[in-house]
């Protein structure tokens, strides 16, 4: 039983719209990256839920609200990886983050992993999304990316 895949028998395959949302809908947290003044990309984990095809993550005030100010663009990034079998998914999302007010967002389950105040609850549009996933050629998929 092959447990690490060769390159000769990799397989790299794009993911479309829909199979991306469906990735990015089973997993909790994922990786926002804003522009930092003044700094390289700011890159921190969030606690998300999928509302339709908008990411929504709470946080609090600090750099990477700041950051997000004026409804800079943001991407957004959510992986699975088996680093035993070398395997795995990636989605990127790129878009917009802005402001929402609590009453747009009442109807969802988020609940943070850190502690604090997360008053601030953003929602990122997405003007582009692309995924891949890497796998072997010789055996069936499924949405959490194990054979």
């Amino acid at each position: 039983m092959r447990t690490q895949t060769d390159p000769d028998t990799a397989a790299l395959e794009d993911l479309d719209r829909d199979e991306c949302l469906k990735l990015v809908a089973t997993m909790s947290v994922g990786r926002i990256a804003v522009a930092d003044d003044g700094d390289g990309p700011l890159v921190v984990p969030v606690n998300y839920v999928m509302d339709d095809d908008v990411v929504v993550f709470r946080t609090g005030a600090g750099s990477k609200l700041h950051a997000m100010r004026g409804n800079k663009p943001v991407s957004f990034q959510v992986d699975l990886i088996d680093p035993f079998h070398h395997t795995g998914w990636s989605v990127l999302i790129r878009g917009l983050a802005y402001g929402a007010f609590e009453h747009d967002v009442a109807h969802l389950d988020l609940s943070t992993w850190a502690p604090g105040d997360k008053h601030h609850w953003i929602r990122v549009l997405p003007t582009s999304m692309t995924g891949r996933r890497i796998g072997l050629n010789d055996g069936p998929w499924n949405a959490a990316a194990y054979l």
